[in-house]
């Protein structure tokens, strides 16, 4: 065997001498003894000759020199890389970023971590739709939080193993991304709701200033597992990098389905030439009125009494804007298609409104109190409505006319739609009416005035308060007893008697009535209604509560009261020998307080009255009134 080149060898050849026969007892002649390990110890032969046997021992090479520098280097290397391993096993490659921030170990991952959950409640996210809606929400709107870790999974798997670093190798430095928690379903809903639009209906839009007609515009549905998917790949893309570097907005499309309007142009087309006519119709409207002042004929009794209207045909013409405002167009999205738009009532035109109001009216109704109360004496309160009693009885109803404002309506409607017409204001032409309907229930007021019997002056008082006895006034309507009476005459039953005309006592037809004024003006001061007209005697009578009077002459010093309450008011009168008493049969409404001034009462004398006015759930409001007396010339 041969030496290897630089190696110096040194070889043995080892030998034993036998014999050709045994003679060692009991030894067979064939066997070949056993190697001695002894053996290889170097001996010279005994006789100075080779041995005649070629069997020879195994050879033992022993290294020396360069081989043994080999083995020292290989251990040397594993050495290094068992170092290299450890610290591979505790750092990352470098250039490993999680949320773009640096990372040279897995314990750096929570700093970098912090900065990412901070980006991402501060970022604002506007997520659209193919309909053209926005929504723009922010990180902390939507809830978004960090799952710590899925994030520093990525960057520490494999960990602690070279094999990491050798995966790593080809495909370069790893850009770990943050890793959100789920959003929450009821997050995603609220967002899906709010990115999601509605359908806008077709409509035909009928104004006083034109017809327009609307197109339908689709709406879209989003659902939440939309939101969330598109949520997911917007973060995505920036989730690797510095939070430093995302744009202000995130602009997140969001897909959903469209969802077409339930009234489209198939109804419109249904009812556009319907709707069309409005703009060349005229309908003619016609009622039977009774004209304000001075705007039509009146019968009129003499000077004496009052005038009676006449009622009288009255017309109107409704044209162009003031038929479409008697329309609105509606949807009806259950309807079947085609039909889904449909007309309702508008607004009534103005004109239209004033003309049915002329139109109405009302029932007559006359009615009066017997079994009243008896009148209470001077010493008693004269104000006090606590103890009277009375029935209502009704004397007659003469029906009226009460306009059916939606059947006019209704016609007035159909004729415009049809082209143009002719239109009769229709209603209740028998309407009837009870005290209780009116609201002529109890006694609301009341005063009484005394004098002395036998007078001439007691005539006239008596006859006046019995042509006022039960005269009702109407909610909201004025009331005069002066031109109610009219001139005083003797065909009329009055008589001649006292007055005062520019400070001077007088003798006329009638004289004395002024007594029944302040009576009817104080019950209607206890009354709370308002009190439109009225003059105070120049000179002061003790028989009247001073400045909370009223004197009356023919035709121009009048006392007018005026129905400031929701229910009609029965005037009740009674006289005797001795007294007069007028009073108001309604239901209370006024609260009236009176707060009568200082007074010097007696020749010249000056003085203040006020009555302080409550309204049901209102604020009180005060009146003031101020009288000035003066003396008799003679």
């Amino acid at each position: 065997m041969g030496a290897r080149r630089g190696t110096v060898a040194r070889v043995r050849d080892v030998t034993s001498t036998t014999r050709a026969s045994d003679d060692v007892e009991g030894a067979s002649p064939t066997e070949t003894p056993a190697p001695n390990p002894e053996d290889s110890r170097e001996t010279a032969p005994t006789d100075g000759k080779p041995s005649t046997t070629d069997w020879h021992k195994p050879m033992l090479v022993e290294a020396t020199g360069p081989r043994k520098g080999l083995w020292l280097g290989l251990l040397g290397g594993i050495a290094v890389l068992g170092a290299a391993g450890a610290l591979m096993a505790t750092n990352l490659p470098g250039g490993t970023t999680l949320v773009g921030a640096p990372v040279g170990t897995v314990d750096d991952a929570p700093a970098a971590l912090a900065q990412g959950a901070a980006g991402l409640t501060a970022q604002t996210f506007r997520l659209t739709t193919d309909a053209g809606n926005e929504v723009v929400v922010t990180g902390t709107d939507l809830g978004l939080t960090v799952d710590v870790d899925a994030s520093i999974q990525p960057v520490a798997q494999g960990l602690p193993s070279i094999a990491a670093w050798l995966t790593r190798l080809p495909s370069g430095p790893l850009a770990a991304p943050v890793e959100v928690v789920p959003l929450d379903p009821d997050v995603l809903a609220s967002v899906a709701d709010e990115v999601s639009l509605d359908p806008v209906n077709a409509a035909i839009d009928v104004r006083r200033a034109g017809i327009d007609v609307v197109e339908g515009v689709d709406g879209i549905d989003v659902t939440p597992d939309a939101v969330a998917t598109a949520l997911d790949a917007a973060i995505d893309e920036v989730a690797a990098s510095d939070p430093a570097t995302w744009p202000d907005v995130i602009d997140v499309p969001v897909a959903g389905t469209p969802v077409p309007p339930p009234v489209g142009q198939a109804d419109i087309d249904a009812l556009a030439d319907t709707v069309a006519n409005l703009e060349s119709a005229e309908v003619v409207v016609t009622g039977e009125v009774i004209l304000p002042d001075g705007t039509g004929e009146e019968d009129t009794d003499d000077e004496d009494g009052a005038s009676e209207p006449e009622r009288v045909d009255q017309a109107i013409t409704l044209t162009g804007g003031e038929l479409r405002t008697l329309v609105d167009v509606e949807a009806d999205p259950d309807a079947p298609a085609g039909e889904r738009l449909v007309l309702v009532p508008g607004s009534t035109p103005a004109r239209l409104v004033a003309l049915m109001d002329l139109a109405k009216v009302p029932p007559e109704l006359t009615a009066h109190i017997e079994n009243r109360s008896p009148t209470p004496s001077q010493n008693e309160d004269a104000t006090d409505v606590s103890d009277i009693t009375g029935d209502i009885v009704v004397d007659d109803v003469v029906p009226g006319f009460e306009p059916d404002r939606e059947a006019t309506l209704a016609q007035v409607i159909d004729a415009a739609l049809a082209g143009g017409g002719d239109v009769r204001i229709v209603g209740d032409e028998q309407a009837t009416v009870t005290p209780e309907d009116v609201g002529i229930r109890e006694p609301i007021s009341t005063f009484t005035t005394y004098y002395t019997p036998g007078q001439s002056r007691v005539t006239n008082i008596r006859r006046f308060a019995e042509l006022v006895d039960g005269v009702i006034v109407p909610s909201g309507e004025s009331f005069e007893i002066n031109h109610h009476v009219g001139r005083r005459t003797a065909a009329k039953g009055f008589v001649g008697g006292g007055a005062i005309q520019n400070g001077e006592v007088v003798t006329e037809f009638g004289g004395g009535v002024s007594q029944f004024s302040t009576t009817f003006f104080n019950a209607a001061w206890f009354a709370g209604v308002e009190l439109v007209d009225f003059k105070a005697h120049s000179v002061y009578f003790s028989r009247y509560p001073p400045g909370r009077e009223a004197t009356l002459n023919w035709p121009n010093v009048n006392n007018e009261i005026r129905n400031n309450t929701p229910y009609d008011i029965l005037i009740d009168t009674h006289s005797t020998d001795n007294s007069v008493t007028v009073t108001f049969w309604s239901t209370p409404y006024w609260d009236v307080q009176t707060v009568m001034g200082p007074c010097q009462c007696g020749g010249s004398f000056r003085i203040t009255n006020q009555r302080i006015l409550t309204a049901p759930g209102g604020t009180p409001v005060t009146e003031e009134y101020t009288t000035i007396y003066t003396v008799l010339r003679n």
